[in-house]
């Protein structure tokens, strides 16, 4: 009787409530999903409070949050409806403009701040752990060379050897000044190829010029999970308690299989991105709630947002200025919510809904996108 009732509850909340989709696809909510107003939970996941996921640290504590009814993309926009935008505006994105001289500047500096650390470490280090940290110096001083440049965008690499530090991400990420929205990998890549797949490579900022040019906004990060959630009530993933509700071969979400971050067994298809809706919606109807790509909402990150945060708050909207301004970031952070093809149980498990990261508002990557909300009537 137990496996019935679980059986049942998979086949509902796997079951698109096309009610709430918009029909008329002339609407100003075409391709949108209407989520009702309602209070839930909102908050990191069950087992993940203590544990080693590096995108819930900060998604304590659990509280409860009400958001009123507003509707929301089926999907992440994609290259497709970005390259709209910006056929019609002539709009350039960050990735595609010259660094500015003052970041140029700031991004020395930590670099040299940086080397210097490694520098030190030389110094005490023999054999094999000397060279890698020679080795994560070279790519540093290689990565710094920015002057002239594109801002470009942050790609992840394979790494070619043995990991020296999980604390090191240069041996994974990498600024490369030729990936942007038109080259999501960089030299020798294209958008052209890849027209129903999430854009990538963005900032805040450009996803916000997107929405404003199609009358919408970004989700704030309480409407944001309230969609990814569907309805359930502290549910470990978007669509329900089992991560493979349809079998073991039904992959549920683009997200990393294998050993991170040196191999991924490719799984579920794609090595990275895939075109939006490859994998099952959530109960409201919505794709790509986990995995694909992070996606952008419009709140300001706080490492202690909602510890600040009034249990029953309604419609939140973020941290206030005050509490922001003792963290003296470098530059605007805002919220990243979903998890991407790189999200892996060993490393973030950033599918989960509630899971959050910070991303830097000149800091596009590849893995990183957005999809848009509108205030319902």
């Amino acid at each position: 009787m137990h496996f019935v009732f679980s059986l049942f509850a998979v086949i509902v909340q796997l079951s698109t409530p096309i009610d709430l989709v918009a029909q008329d696809t002339t609407s100003a909510y075409a391709n949108m999903v209407r989520i009702p107003s309602g209070s839930f939970s909102m908050g990191g996941d069950a087992g993940l409070m203590d544990g080693g996921s590096q995108s819930h640290q900060t998604a304590y504590p659990i509280h409860e949050v009400t958001v009123d009814t507003f509707w929301i993309d089926i999907a992440e926009v994609t290259n497709r409806e970005f390259a709209e935008f910006v056929e019609a505006t002539g709009y350039i994105t960050f990735a595609e403009r010259p660094l500015p001289e003052a970041d140029v500047a700031a991004l020395q500096q930590v670099a040299d701040y940086n080397i210097k650390r490694l520098q030190r470490a030389v110094d005490s280090a023999v054999g094999d752990e000397r060279a890698a940290i020679k080795e994560s110096i070279q790519r540093i001083k290689d990565s710094s060379q920015l002057v002239g440049q594109t801002a470009g965008s942050i790609i992840f690499r394979l790494p070619e050897e043995e990991l020296s530090s999980k604390n090191d991400i240069t041996q994974w990420w990498r600024i490369e000044p030729a990936a942007t929205w038109r080259a999501p990998d960089g030299t020798g890549s294209s958008w052209k190829d890849r027209l129903d797949h999430p854009v990538v490579n963005v900032t805040h900022d450009d996803a916000a010029e997107y929405a404003a040019w199609a009358g919408k906004r970004l989700p704030t990060e309480a409407e944001w999970e309230r969609a990814a959630r569907g309805g359930l009530e502290r549910k470990p993933f978007a669509w329900g308690d089992v991560f493979a509700p349809q079998g073991e071969d039904v992959w549920m979400a683009n997200i990393w299989q294998g050993l991170w971050p040196y191999e991924n067994t490719i799984e579920d298809g794609f090595a990275a991105t895939a075109p939006v809706k490859s994998f099952p919606p959530n109960a409201f109807g919505l794709y790509d709630m986990a995995g694909n790509v992070w996606e952008i909402v419009a709140d300001r990150y706080h490492p202690k947002a909602y510890s600040l945060r009034t249990d029953g708050a309604i419609n939140p909207t973020g941290p206030n200025a005050y509490s922001l301004s003792q963290l003296r970031q470098r530059l605007p952070t805002y919220v990243t919510r979903g998890g991407s093809f790189l999200c892996s149980d060993g490393w973030c498990s950033g599918y989960q809904p509630g899971s959050r990261q910070a991303l830097e508002n000149d800091s596009p990557a590849h893995h990183t996108g957005f999809r848009c909300v509108k205030d319902a009537d």
